[in-house]
């Protein structure tokens, strides 16, 4: 036969005891409660548990424990039970309920019954059990504490090989902007070199209606020589001495004719030269074709997505894991499916920086191949003027430079090799400017 009353009290017994478990009595300190402040939280929490260890044996037993009590008397353990539990975090509320609890089960005389002698053994055993676990618990700690020293070590570590690789890539980057202002200077010079091309041209051009003019009186004053010659000839014998005369300006006019061909050979090989620079436009074409691809790829919009995709990609891993160590479920295969998510948004991170770093790589070639062909317009006619007989200096630079232009942009780079050609090349072109500097400044 089930009693009411009792079973009350039981369900008031287990919901305090499940209160007792999720308590954090630290939070409470040491503030002491009751009329004499005779109570600390913790020593109240153990009164608690004590009497419900004493409420557990009469209950236990029902028949007997029916016999020895009335039904107020069971109500009122139910009530100050019930109190207990509603403000079992507020002692000021229940301190009474408490005291009063004490006195009913003291006049039952539990703790001298057999059967309350039993419960306190299990309740023995149990605290037996919990020490056991806490001195495994302490152990396993021990042995966490000691991991994660050596992983703290391993980290530092791995941190001062970044920071010396990052060290080494911050000068990297110092020697490349260096060589940029270089190319930078020389570019600037060889467009000067092309402005006094074309001034030169434009020289030449009028030097060339002058000698044009020249030539043209040239011939109308050799027909008048010619002809004053022949009549010269006629009084040979009586005009000696004006014959003597007439042969000395007949060769200083031949110096002046051969002095005149050799002026005029010379401005027809500017006005060539001048023709082939104009041909030199294709050349300044693909340059500028080159510089507006560099214009359109280095777009900050299209670097801030990819760097905003691996930062967000980034933020969920980071997201998952905090979700996946705060997660208490002890279902092995949904930790597993959890666990499973973290290389998805991983992936995403690696595929934005793939795509940042291809990026670059298209706007670091496409100023490469700009300068290239920029540096065609002003070198091409200095090497076939100043270089050797064969041209192998012009045919080495030409076909090193259509070379690197012809280079597709999203081409595989591996890091040795094609460090190693490009800074061959790069070294080849810059001898080559350097040579034609120099020229010039000899010139």
């Amino acid at each position: 036969m089930e009693i009411t009353t009792i079973n009350q009290i039981r369900e008031k017994r287990d919901s305090i005891r499940e209160q007792i478990k999720s308590l954090n009595l630290k939070s409470f300190g040491s503030t002491t409660y009751g009329n004499e402040n005779e109570y600390t939280f913790k020593g109240l929490i153990a009164g608690i548990d004590a009497l419900l260890t004493d409420i557990s044996t009469l209950t236990q037993y029902q028949n007997k424990f029916v016999k020895i009590s009335t039904y107020n008397e069971r109500n009122g353990i139910y009530s100050n039970l019930n109190r207990i539990d509603t403000y079992l975090q507020t002692p000021n509320n229940y301190i009474s309920q408490f005291e009063a609890l004490k006195v009913q089960i003291r006049a039952y005389n539990v703790r001298n019954i057999s059967e309350r002698q039993l419960e306190f053994e299990k309740e023995i055993e149990e605290v037996r059990k919990i020490k056991i676990e806490l001195q495994q618990i302490l152990v396993e700690s021990k042995e966490l504490n000691e991991s994660i020293d050596e992983k703290n070590d391993s980290i530092e570590k791995k941190l001062e090989t970044s920071t010396e690789k990052l060290t080494e890539i911050e000068s990297e980057l110092e020697k490349i902007t260096e060589r940029k202002d270089e190319l930078i200077e020389q570019s600037e010079t060889l467009e000067t070199i092309n402005d006094k091309l074309n001034s030169i041209k434009e020289s030449a051009s009028d030097n060339l209606e002058e000698i044009t003019t020249s030539l043209t009186e040239s011939k109308g004053n050799e027909k008048l020589i010619t002809s004053f010659a022949n009549k010269v000839q006629d009084r040979e014998k009586k005009l000696d001495e004006l014959e003597q005369n007439t042969n000395s300006n007949n060769e200083k006019l031949s110096e002046y004719i051969k002095e005149r061909e050799t002026i005029l050979k010379q401005a027809n090989e500017l006005i060539e030269s001048s023709k082939k620079a104009l041909n030199y436009t294709t050349a300044e074409g693909i340059s500028a074709s080159f510089q507006e691809q560099y214009n359109n790829s280095n777009n900050w919009k299209i670097f801030g997505s990819w760097i905003f995709g691996a930062v967000i990609c980034l933020l969920g891993t980071i997201a998952l894991g905090i979700w996946i160590l705060k997660t208490k479920d002890d279902n092995i295969g949904i930790l597993i499916g959890r666990i499973s998510l973290l290389p998805l948004p991983i992936i995403g991170a690696i595929f934005c920086a793939n795509q940042y770093t291809k990026q670059k790589n298209i706007i670091e070639d496409y100023a490469y191949k700009m300068v290239l062909s920029k540096a065609i317009v002003g070198f091409s006619e200095q090497l076939k003027k100043n270089g050797t007989d064969g041209n192998e200096e012009y045919v080495h630079y030409i076909k090193t430079a259509l070379i690197e232009i012809h280079k597709d942009p999203l081409r595989k780079r591996e890091k040795t090799k094609q460090t190693e050609t490009k800074d061959t090349n790069f070294k080849d072109l810059i001898e080559v400017a350097e040579r034609i500097v120099k020229l010039t400044k000899v010139e």
